[in-house]
């Protein structure tokens, strides 16, 4: 439903290369689904999941994610992380996978084998395992690790996927920090996920762990994701919604760009900005929007 508009962005293929000594993401403009390069300061990357538009001939692995690889010759990734195993963020990784010469690894919940989930989603992991790529689940992820010469925590869910839950609040939760900046990545995280989180960081460090200045933003800005709570302990300056333009559900939702607003967070959406470009050298941070519309 609605136009969706998925655009090879010419202007991508200028940001051209591997960055060093900065951390830079790309919120990719997938139409309606997540994907987001993750440049790391050391010149590796990460990419967290891949989009996909669901009941559409329209691959966006192919249209989107495999031509920015490209243009930023990316023939190694560190990893891929899928958050959760949802169609709209894991579709397009199948046509990414094969075009990458060498991945460090793929991190899945879990959720999706646990209750037998088939179909494409089962022939993506069919294939990641062919290619000899070790699954990680989160009881190997969750905390802080140093990749690339970033700090990665992984959040949630930990320690393991809830059997209990929809998938979207079983979304891997992601902070990157380098210097004095950080992102936070929260899949499609949803009020269950973010009060889970909140209880979980003040009653051990404090609600600072989930502190950053980017927030890319939960469920494409749904009203059922970003609870006030949530976005204060967040405080973020800037918000990235990852969202298809004229989406069939609403997103991001009126009260979510309120409760934005009220924290003081710039938003940055993909429906309307194009591919959004978050670098920082650990002090400053940079935006650029892709926009071709």
């Amino acid at each position: 439903g609605g136009a969706i508009a998925v655009v090879v962005l010419e202007a991508i293929a200028r940001v051209r290369g591997a960055p060093h000594g900065v951390l830079r993401v790309t919120f990719i403009d997938v139409g309606q689904g997540d994907s987001a390069l993750v440049d790391l300061p050391d010149g590796s990357a990460i990419l967290v999941d891949g989009g996909g538009l669901v009941g559409s001939p329209i691959d966006v692995g192919e249209r989107a994610v495999a031509p920015l690889l490209a243009a930023r010759r990316r023939s190694r990734l560190a990893a891929i992380v899928l958050t959760h195993p949802h169609p709209d963020h894991h579709l397009g990784l199948a046509s990414v996978i094969p075009r990458v010469d060498e991945i460090g690894a793929f991190w899945d919940n879990g959720q999706g084998e646990a209750e037998g989930t088939g179909g494409a989603y089962a022939q993506l992991l069919a294939q990641v395992r062919g290619r000899g790529i070790p699954v990680l689940a989160p009881g190997a992820l969750c905390g802080v690790r140093t990749m690339g010469g970033a700090t990665v925590e992984v959040l949630a869910p930990c320690p393991r996927a809830a059997p209990d839950r929809g998938a979207n609040d079983n979304s891997f939760v992601l902070r990157i920090g380098f210097g004095d900046r950080a992102i936070l990545m929260t899949g499609d995280a949803e009020r269950e996920e973010e009060h889970e989180l909140l209880e979980r960081w003040r009653d051990g460090i404090g609600a600072g762990a989930l502190r950053a200045d980017v927030l890319k933003v939960g469920h494409h800005g749904s009203r059922t994701s970003s609870s006030p709570t949530f976005l204060e302990a967040v405080s973020p300056t800037m918000a990235v919604v990852s969202c298809g333009v004229r989406n069939r559900f609403g997103h991001p939702h009126p009260s979510t760009l309120d409760a934005l607003d009220r924290v003081g967070a710039r938003v940055f959406r993909t429906d309307r900005d194009g591919s959004v470009i978050v670098t920082t050298d650990g002090r400053s941070l940079d935006v650029r929007t892709m926009a071709t519309r």
